[in-house]
């Protein structure tokens, strides 16, 4: 054992500016693979693939689903994976970076390759890329709580890495958009696109495998048994791990996380499947602008820095976000006015409009994006104040699960509501009915999501100044202080993140 706490993978280093972006580039993975499925897939699939709208969105509620029940598993597996020879060898979270780049550079180019009707080839790969990303996050999620407590380094890892994301989501768009411009429009723009983002994902979780550390198995042993918390020994059964998430989701600061990040990304999704169909059917412009107005989100690059300052000078990112919800509602009604006056506008006028709107969407969607995921690091040491343990990878695999979920039911829901419209796959031209199902994807539902996000948001109370008390409280009851001698002021932070009483906090048989 001695051995493997000299590991590379065990081996905390300085989080440097260049460290920061070998953890962060994995998100060249994870953030185009939730712009590609939002913004070209279903599209993909129903033009060149010559499935019906209501076969995608069953396709993707199916894969969605099976990955959703896999992204559980995933956590539970990841957190246990310590009291196994391999996970020992490789990491319990490095493992999981490593089996899910050899997925990606297999699975990815085939969801790209045009199969005509073949609803099982496409399911197939989509589950495969899916199941990849999901083992590929669940760990991911866990590294930056685990390569450090502190949350200022965790913001410079986080805004390294959503700047990346930033990138990545503008190169998905780009790419196509650029062969769709030189080959014209059809399949082979996505085909090349799909082998070409296939390699450089593989290749981009790889780095950050090499990059990265996380906590040894002697750590994980030595913090859950001094709490008489050892999951490992104690709890290693579906029914373990079933608990662990239902205890996780009864914690007031990672219920209302789950909930602002499930609505917030729910609108996301449904906007993105959306807004190439809206382009084309709605406003009658080609796929090569409806490419070129999604690559604008290279924005997010420019949003980053802006987005990160806001939140270090106040320390407060309920400010971050209702400034993405103003720009979103705002960029909604947009759209709307587009929809109903683009004729009169003229093409020219239009594309400008667009433009306009698709600048502003994306200010929005990075305030979203990078705020959310500044928070998301801070949540499992909120859980492990009232548990005593460190279930970071199993709160990861809830908010995996989440991101299914909101993947799954955004493409199903346009899939259903485009074959309710009258969708016709493969047609240049839709009815008036089928416009409003667009519509009804690309706006209302977002603008519903939103509002409830934002009233939540209202209410939660977790940010870099509650934090940093909050672990200070962890390391004094770690050390064997006494509850009993807590300051007011932090017992009252506290409970209002945990949602527990003092007499529920740190819940272990020592």
């Amino acid at each position: 054992m001695e051995n493997q706490k000299k590991s590379w993978v065990y081996t905390p280093h300085k989080i440097s500016v260049w460290r920061s972006i070998g953890y962060g580039i994995n998100d060249m993975n994870g953030a185009s693979w939730g712009t590609l499925v939002g913004s070209y897939l279903m599209f993909f699939l129903t033009t060149y693939g010559k499935l019906s709208a209501a076969a995608v969105g069953m396709l993707f509620l199916i894969g969605k689903f099976l990955n959703a029940i896999m992204s559980m598993l995933a956590g539970s597996i990841s957190d246990r994976l310590y009291a196994t020879k391999i996970g020992r060898r490789f990491g319990r979270r490095h493992l999981l970076l490593l089996v899910g780049a050899i997925l990606t550079i297999i699975f990815f180019p085939m969801l790209f390759i045009v199969v005509p009707g073949s609803f099982w080839w496409y399911l197939i790969a989509f589950v495969m890329v899916e199941t990849a990303n999901v083992i590929i996050g669940t760990a991911y999620e866990t590294l930056a709580t685990e390569m450090t407590p502190n949350a200022d380094d965790r913001v410079k890892m986080s805004s390294i890495r959503l700047f990346i994301s930033a990138f990545a989501t503008f190169s998905v768009s780009a790419l196509p958009a650029t062969l769709l411009a030189i080959l014209g429009e059809g399949a082979q723009a996505y085909t090349i696109s799909g082998i070409v983002f296939g390699v450089i994902f593989a290749i981009s979780t790889l780095i950050t495998y090499r990059s990265t550390w996380e906590h040894s198995p002697e750590e994980v042993a030595e913090f859950e048994n001094n709490n008489g918390a050892n999951s490992a020994k104690d709890e290693n059964s579906f029914i373990g791990s079933l608990r662990d998430y239902w205890e996780i989701l009864k914690n007031k600061s990672a219920r209302y996380m789950v909930s602002i990040y499930f609505m917030t990304y729910f609108a996301k999704d449904c906007f993105s499947t959306a807004f190439l169909y809206y382009v084309v059917f709605v406003l009658g412009l080609s796929q090569t602008i409806g490419q070129g107005i999604t690559s604008l989100s290279f924005i997010g690059m420019l949003v980053v820095p802006i987005a990160a300052f806001m939140l270090i000078k106040t320390k407060n990112p309920k400010i971050n976000w209702s400034t993405s919800f103003s720009l979103i509602f705002v960029v909604m009604a947009g759209f709307f006015f587009l929809s109903l006056q683009h004729t009169s506008l003229g093409e020219g006028n239009t594309i400008i409009t667009l433009i306009v709107l698709g600048v502003l969407w994306q200010i929005g969607r990075q305030f979203l994006e990078y705020t959310a995921w500044q928070v998301i690091p801070l949540v499992p040491d909120v859980d492990t104040i009232v548990s005593g343990k460190l279930r970071t990878g199993t709160f990861a695999a809830v908010q995996s699960f989440t991101r299914q979920l909101t993947g799954a039911l955004g493409s199903a829901l346009l899939g259903f509501i485009l074959q309710w419209g009258g969708f016709k796959a493969g047609s240049l031209h839709q009815t008036a009915q089928a416009q409003d199902a667009i519509m009804i994807v690309l706006i209302a539902v977002p603008v519903i999501s939103i509002a409830i996000a934002w009233w939540m948001v209202s209410r939660f109370n977790l940010n870099q100044r509650t934090h940093k008390i909050l672990h200070a409280e962890i390391d004094r009851l770690q050390a064997g202080g006494n509850k009993a001698d807590v300051d007011p002021e932090t017992k009252s932070i506290v409970e209002n993140l945990t949602g527990y009483k003092w007499n529920k906090i740190w819940q272990t048989t020592k």
